[in-house]
């Protein structure tokens, strides 16, 4: 509504503006209209926004489509309701109309309750802020006790907590408000259908059309009321937080009067001692009735066990499985009882641990508050960290010990959603999840003493340790420096994985397990880089001696020693591991990844890898060989692991996969020789003696130092061609880097050429008949730059 204001009047000043503005340019004759739209536009009245409805409209509104709703439902369920429905309407729709009746009914209900609530919370949150308003001072005298203090402080966080989650579902049902509006405005949109539906509709469709309608608001009710239920929580729980903060307020204020003056006495020591002696006694007399229970427990389990053996051993006929799975079963849910009351039993009796642990605490508490020196107050304080670890350590295992039971709860409702009531092991379910929750309700009893005094002195350890700001520089600095140590030792501890282990002491397998820290596998990392950098070293010297020395190329070396390093990795890797007894099995959880990441993410490295060991094995292509791979013609100049490096006649060097040697074509034309034959061919004119022309060509290519005299190169007469005799001369080349196959040739032409200037052999001209038709005119056209010319009259 704010926001519509708002606009109204930003358009009130701009139809002021533009009319003025018209008034300016228009002549005096049309200034009559525009003075009169001057004149409505000021005296028009600012919008008022809509009032809020009264909580008593909103209470009346309520009540009628709670009653509305009931009448509806009521006429929907009588026995004749379905005989009576209008022609067209199905049992389905029917069936959702119920429900949204259903819906209309529970929604309005709860939605008074909160609306009742709201206010009780707005009464208490005026008596809360009356209270604090009022409050002038405790009635004891200073100084005052420190269990009061604690139990203030207590109150503090526990509303602390009250209004951090008031808050999170005040957010929550925002978020629900705004969902449930966009489906309202949907529901509208069906409604206004539904009427152009009636609208349109016949004599014999009329009724269906009335009856979806009628439906279609109460669905449109029904999201209303959603979202007027949304709303009234947040109302409620605005109003609890505004109570729960007035108490806050209130709080504080006595937290900062008794802490400005207490004591620490033997009297509130003593009143704790008693404390906690009350609590063992409770806890043992309830650890005593456990296990009396244990004791009765036996009884069932032992018969069970005995039927279950009768049924086993049985030969009788009558005998059906099912009797024995039943013995089974039962036999189960009475050993189960038995476990579940010995591990209450031993919860039982760590309770009064914790109460001892609870008394030292407030032992060393009392230590540092009476400490005469700043050692002591120190001493106390480590104590209380120690403490803290202890019952961390509970909690960590109390909080696996309820996952676990939950786990076992869960699956047990699972198991127990299949059973009937004339099911013989419905009783029996029923006894085991009994007795399951008796257990969880125990242990989180526990987690929950736990907890509580773990927040307790991690308070105690936040308040009591010096604050950054009142230390001096070098405590400063060793404070960083001890903090940043533990923070290492922390992470060089840190459990990465663990595995399973067993040692044999006599005789006698002893299971274990042996956890691998972050710790162990930095050093395993330092070990592997030191001792590879090691053996590249000395792989490196090596590999200068057999190059220097002429045993190896340079590239064959290389390779080779890519290969030595490959295998020298794997054997330093299971070394390691060794060294640092970690067995190859702690790996094996990577099982399932790598089978995926072999499968799908590395299999063209992993083909590459396996051809590049294919091709060294075979040797059908080396170093130093000259191959047509894809059509990249070249000198092969390394062959890594996962692929080769061909150097082309232009330098260019490309990297080839190894699985192309395998999967297509390539040619080596130094694979079993490393001559090659070439060829060239030339053309004479006719008239030229074709022997004295072979003897030329032959001695030419005999002549060039380049060209092997084994085989011997020939030259052939290869054809008559168009305008010339044609002969080919084959030649033959040692294919190595000093001998450039484009050269030679180059130098045969030359050479080729002087000889047959020298002999008088010419080389032919393109030869071409033209005919002339005499039965018509020669007729020329111009094109071009030619008929720009004789256009202009250059003939």
């Amino acid at each position: 509504p704010t926001m519509k204001l708002s606009l109204m009047k930003t358009g009130g000043l701009l139809g002021i503006t533009t009319a003025c503005l018209l008034a300016m340019r228009l002549p005096a004759a049309a200034q009559g209209p525009v003075d009169a739209l001057k004149k409505r536009i000021t005296t028009e009245e600012t919008p008022k926004l809509p009032t809020p409805e009264k909580p008593d409209a909103v209470r009346a509104r309520i009540d009628q489509w709670y009653q509305e709703a009931r009448d509806t439902l009521a006429k929907l369920d009588a026995p004749a309701a379905a005989s009576t429905l209008p022609e067209g309407i199905s049992a389905t729709e029917l069936d959702d109309r119920r429900r949204g009746l259903e819906g209309v009914i529970l929604i309005s209900a709860q939605w008074l309750k909160n609306m009742d609530s709201a206010e009780g919370f707005r009464k208490a949150s005026e008596a809360s802020k009356a209270e604090a308003n009022s409050w002038s001072g405790f009635k004891e005298t200073p100084p005052y006790s420190i269990l009061m203090i604690d139990e203030l402080l207590n109150e503090r966080d526990t509303i602390q907590a009250r209004i951090a989650s008031c808050d999170a579902s005040l957010a929550n049902y925002e978020r629900l408000q705004n969902t449930v509006i966009g489906e309202t405005k949907a529901a509208e949109d069906t409604v206004r259908a539904q009427i152009t539906e009636v609208q349109k509709a016949d004599d014999s469709k009329i009724g269906a059309a009335k009856w979806r309608l009628e439906a279609a608001r109460e669905k449109s009710r029904q999201l209303a009321a959603r979202s007027g239920l949304f709303k009234s929580n947040g109302d409620r729980l605005r109003e609890r937080i505004s109570a729960a903060k007035a108490d806050l307020v209130l709080v504080e204020r006595k937290v900062k009067v008794a802490t400005a003056n207490f004591h620490f006495s033997d009297e509130d020591f003593s009143k704790l001692e008693k404390i906690a002696e009350e609590r063992i006694r409770v806890i043992q007399k309830e650890a005593d009735g456990v296990a009396k229970r244990f004791k009765a427990a036996k009884i069932p389990r032992d018969q069970a066990q005995a039927a279950l053996d009768a049924a086993t051993n049985s030969t009788q006929e009558s005998k059906i499985p099912a009797d024995l799975d039943l013995a089974k079963f039962r036999l189960e849910v009475t050993q189960g009882r038995l476990d579940a009351l010995q591990s209450i039993s031993e919860w039982l009796e760590g309770l009064p641990q914790l109460e001892k642990i609870t008394l030292d605490a407030y032992q060393n508490r009392r230590a540092f508050l009476n400490a005469s020196r700043p050692q002591e107050g120190k001493e106390a304080l480590e104590a209380l960290g120690k403490l803290l670890d202890r019952i961390q350590a509970w909690e960590n295992v109390l909080d696996t010990e309820i996952s676990i039971s939950e786990s076992d709860l869960g699956r047990l409702e699972s198991r127990a959603a299949a059973i009937t009531m004339e099911d013989p092991r419905f009783g029996l379910f029923s006894e085991q999840r009994a007795t399951k929750s008796e257990k969880l309700t125990m242990i989180q009893r526990a987690s929950d003493a736990v907890s509580a005094q773990r927040k307790l002195i991690k308070r105690w350890i936040e308040e009591y340790s010096p604050k950054t700001d009142q230390l001096s520089f070098l405590e400063r600095v060793s404070s960083v420096t001890k903090k940043a140590g533990e923070l290492l030792k922390k992470i060089w501890a840190f459990e990465v994985m663990s595995f399973d282990d067993s040692i044999i002491v006599d005789g006698e397998t002893i299971p274990g397990k042996i956890p691998i820290t972050l710790g162990m596998l930095l050093r395993a990392l330092l070990f592997f880089a030191i001792s590879y950098w090691i053996c590249s070293r000395i792989i490196l010297r090596i590999h200068r001696s057999l190059v220097a020395h002429g045993h190896l190329a340079e590239a064959q070396a290389k390779t080779l020693g890519n290969w030595v390093m490959i295998v020298i990795g794997v054997f330093l890797a299971i070394g390691t591991l060794s060294f640092l007894k970690i067995p190859l099995t702690v790996f094996a959880f990577f099982g399932g990844a790598l089978a995926i990441g072999l499968g799908f993410g590395t299999q063209t490295l992993i083909k590459n890898f396996i051809s590049g060991i294919i091709v060294l094995a075979e040797r059908k292509v080396r170093v130093g060989d000259i191959l047509d791979v894809d059509g990249i013609v070249g000198t092969v100049v390394e062959i890594n692991t996962r692929s080769s490096v061909i150097r082309s006649a232009d330098e260019v060097e490309t990297m080839i996969p190894n699985s192309l040697f395998l999967e297509n074509r390539v040619t080596n034309w130094t694979l079993s020789s490393s001559r090659m034959r070439r060829s060239l061919r030339v053309g004479v004119r006719y008239g030229t003696s074709p022997q004295e022309v072979i003897d030329l060509l032959t001695e030419s290519a005999s002549r060039h130092g380049l060209i092997l005299k084994d085989p011997q190169p020939f030259a052939v007469f290869e054809d008559f061609g168009e305008n010339a005799l044609m002969f080919s001369l084959y030649f033959w080349l040692e294919l190595k880097a000093s001998t450039n196959a484009m050269i030679v040739t180059s130098d045969l032409r030359l050479m080729i050429d002087k000889r047959f200037s020298e002999m008088n052999i010419g080389f032919p001209f393109p030869q071409r008949d033209m005919h002339l038709l005499t039965d018509k005119p020669l007729q020329i056209e111009w094109t071009g730059q030619a008929t720009d010319a004789a256009n202009s009259g250059d003939r």
